[in-house]
């Protein structure tokens, strides 16, 4: 992936320059410092892509998350918290079979 230009550019670049500059604007606003790092929130993204099953996403937020200075181990556990979030949810629909 590295060096190519990711699909969500690629496709706001298509739609026009407004847009794309609109949403790589807010991507680096959102991504940048704040009350959470750049790591931590690059680590929230990778966690969510793993929630969300988007292989590609992952892939993507894999290389930020390295970028930004994660480690394999965070990633990792990163990663598991995702999977314990989906198993809960899981459950919680499981759950339902419980009611009369």
């Amino acid at each position: 992936m590295s060096g190519l230009k990711l699909r969500p550019f690629q496709f706001t670049e298509a739609v026009g320059e407004d847009v794309d500059q609109a949403f790589k604007k807010l991507a680096s606003e959102i991504n940048k410092d704040g009350a959470l790092s750049a790591k931590d929130k690059s680590l929230i993204a990778l966690a969510c892509a793993v929630a969300l099953k988007c292989e590609y996403c992952i892939k993507a937020h894999k290389e930020a998350a390295l970028l930004a200075g994660a480690n394999q181990k965070e990633m990792l556990e990163a990663a598991a918290v995702a999977g314990l979030v989906r198993m809960g949810s899981g459950f919680t629909y499981a759950s339902y079979l419980l009611d009369e």
